[in-house]
């Protein structure tokens, strides 16, 4: 792998981190955006730069990831004035500490992959489980709707970055199948999260559990 591949590897992982620190919903997204625009850089840098597949796989992503999802979504937190996660289930410094647990993780599973997918790369494949992980801890320990949706995106890039690893045997109706799914995903939850804040006057996803305690007392 050349050392400019590394290098996005490296950043891809420092976001990671990133986002498991930061409280602010607009650094959030827009960490989210350059990680989403560094892994269509890597599409076509581990494809090949004069590879039409590579290229409309990368547009794709940048069009969709980096571009059209963040802007929906910094439009919400400015309609809806959520600028900050104020109260996550884990810690920041936790979440940190987990994260870098789960980076560590990450590259004792990738020694063990079978050699095809390490040719590519052990880092790749580390990048990929670490943002998968990192996406899964933003899904469970964050109480904020868009925050949510955000940890939903960055596992949905660990598991395109994993996809990487095979880039040049993946048909290219299978990849844009994937980027429909996200794109229906986010803006299905898009629609969950404008319900959530019309009915509650926040965004908060605490509300939906204290909805069905007292559903459940009135029974």
């Amino acid at each position: 792998m050349t050392p400019w591949i590394n290098a996005m590897l490296v950043i891809v992982l420092l976001l990671n981190l990133l986002f498991s620190v930061t409280s602010r919903l607009s650094v959030l997204i827009r960490g989210f955006a350059v990680q989403a625009g560094v892994i269509a850089v890597l599409a076509i840098l581990l494809d090949n730069i004069d590879s039409i597949h590579a290229w409309i796989v990368a547009t794709a992503i940048f069009a969709l990831k980096s571009v059209v999802i963040p802007y929906f979504l910094s439009r919400s937190v400015i309609r809806m004035n959520a600028r900050r996660e104020t109260e996550p289930v884990i810690s920041y410094s936790l979440s940190l500490l987990l994260a870098f647990c789960g980076t560590a993780l990450a590259f004792g599973l990738a020694s063990r992959l079978p050699m095809e997918t390490r040719r590519a790369g052990a880092l790749l494949a580390a990048a990929a489980f670490a943002t998968m992980f990192v996406g899964l801890l933003l899904l469970v320990s964050r109480t904020k709707a868009l925050t949510e949706v955000v940890g939903y995106l960055v596992l949905e890039n660990g598991i395109f970055l994993f996809g990487l690893t095979l880039i040049k045997k993946m048909p290219l109706m299978v990849e844009m199948g994937i980027l429909l799914d996200v794109f229906v995903g986010a803006f299905v939850m898009g629609i969950v999260i404008y319900n959530i804040h019309k009915t509650f006057d926040h965004i908060d996803v605490g509300a939906l559990t204290s909805l069905r305690d007292e559903t459940e007392e009135e029974k």
